[in-house]
């Protein structure tokens, strides 16, 4: 059925912010994944299998029983203090001190994304992001009309000495913020080594700007050793995580770590923009990290993603053509495949869906457009066969696409 076109009679009446906003396109792939036959590398999907269902039903019981009827009223816009215990072990764990008022819980990492850009900044500021930068954080910014300054990354993550040229040029205070994931980047599958996070902090105290770290997958770790928060480092750093990744996106639950009087500011927008989160849903994860069962589920996640990695990377060596290169990333979901610079990933997806395998394009995660010959490979979704075999569908597309533009240049 073809798409149907409506001419909208309000749009004389939308806020000029409207412009800069665009759906996901993580999002907009979801609806692939209906299609019979799809094996789908596009979305971020936690698997949720190692979660006991039973275990989640009795941390419900245990939450009406010990509740009542308090798990069903508002709660405190800075977050249920029975669930915030267990984030303060869990950060403890990252060699982060953090008491009960020094952070509030928010609808997942992307209310806090959201919080943070409503919080700083105004029409035409700058802040510093990284190229490519996770799709949810452009997103989160866009609305507000920042001037993003992207910093170019490596396999070692953002190009901390190109940073280091750009605010020597611009000077103190030059930025609103810094927003980095230096964990197992989405969607670059790239970590940021410890000598790069130190210089990082040096440059941010050096130029009096903030950092706002997003860490939602640094303890799904397959290999190596973990390597300090930068919140670890330094107290003025912001920092965002989540539960979505260690335990169930359905639950909607994260968290912001902030210097205080900024953290004062985040709450009253929380108040403006929910009241508060989900008391239930805080009330239930409560109950359900009294038992430890997290531990044991995160150690079946980090098997079965470590294995789906494997099955991508050597996939790709089989598969892909030569002259094409990925991201080998020690943990995460994603890893970053680089095409040749004459071919667009953009116009390669249709040929992709018909070929029942789905991905995301890189120039999704350029504020800028740019990032056309790279695209984003889910490996937490599918299994081992479907991923081989996804990846086996797409080599054939891109060699055919490498094939058609070396024809047309002979041609020319």
């Amino acid at each position: 059925m073809a798409h149907e076109i409506h001419l909208d009679p309000w749009a004389d009446l939308y806020a000029t912010r409207m412009s800069n906003m665009k759906g996901s396109a993580i999002r907009a792939m979801m609806g692939s994944a209906e299609i019979p036959g799809m094996i789908a590398l596009a979305g971020g999907l936690p698997n949720t299998k190692p979660i006991g269902l039973d275990d989640v039903v009795r941390a419900t019981r245990e939450t009406m029983k010990a509740e009542g009827g308090t798990a069903l009223q508002y709660g405190s816009s800075e977050g249920h203090k029975g669930l915030k215990r267990h984030i303060i072990k869990l950060m403890a764990e990252e060699g982060v001190t953090v008491d009960y008022d020094d952070f509030i819980l928010t609808q997942g990492s992307q209310q806090a994304l959201d919080l943070v850009a409503r919080t700083f900044i105004d029409v035409g500021n700058r802040i510093i992001v990284e190229a490519p930068s996770y799709v949810g954080a452009l997103q989160a910014t866009s609305g507000y009309q920042p001037d993003y300054l992207q910093i170019r990354m490596d396999d070692d993550g953002m190009v901390v000495d190109e940073l280091a040229v750009a605010l020597k040029k611009l000077g103190p205070r030059s930025a609103k913020f810094i927003y980095v994931v230096p964990n197992f980047h989405n969607p670059a599958g790239v970590t940021l080594p410890l000598e790069r996070r130190k210089r990082l902090i040096e440059l941010a105290r050096e130029y009096e700007l903030l950092i706002f770290e997003d860490n939602p997958y640094g303890r799904l770790r397959y290999e190596g050793e973990d390597i300090p928060s930068l919140r670890s480092m330094d107290e003025n750093v912001m920092y965002t995580s989540t539960f979505s990744k260690i335990f169930s996106p359905g639950m909607r639950i994260g968290w912001i770590i902030a210097p205080h009087p900024i953290l004062d500011k985040i709450v009253i927008g929380k108040q403006a923009s929910d009241l508060c989160s989900s008391n239930f849903a805080q009330m239930v994860l409560e109950h359900y990290f009294d038992r430890n069962l997290w531990q044991k589920n995160i150690e079946q996640l980090r098997d079965v993603y470590r294995s789906r990695r494997d099955a991508m990377i050597a996939a790709l060596e089989e598969f892909f053509p030569e002259g094409t290169s990925w991201t080998k990333p020690a943990g995460g979901f994603f890893l970053w495949a680089t095409l040749p610079e004459y071919l667009d990933s953009s116009e390669m997806l249709a040929e992709a869906i018909e070929n029942k395998v789905s991905y995301v394009p890189g120039n999704a995660f350029y504020a800028d457009g740019s990032g056309a010959h790279h695209m984003r490979l889910a490996f937490c979704y599918e299994d081992e066969e479907k991923i081989t075999e996804a990846i086996k569908r797409l080599g054939k597309v891109i060699k055919g696409q490498m094939a058609l533009a070396k024809s047309l240049l002979i041609k020319e």
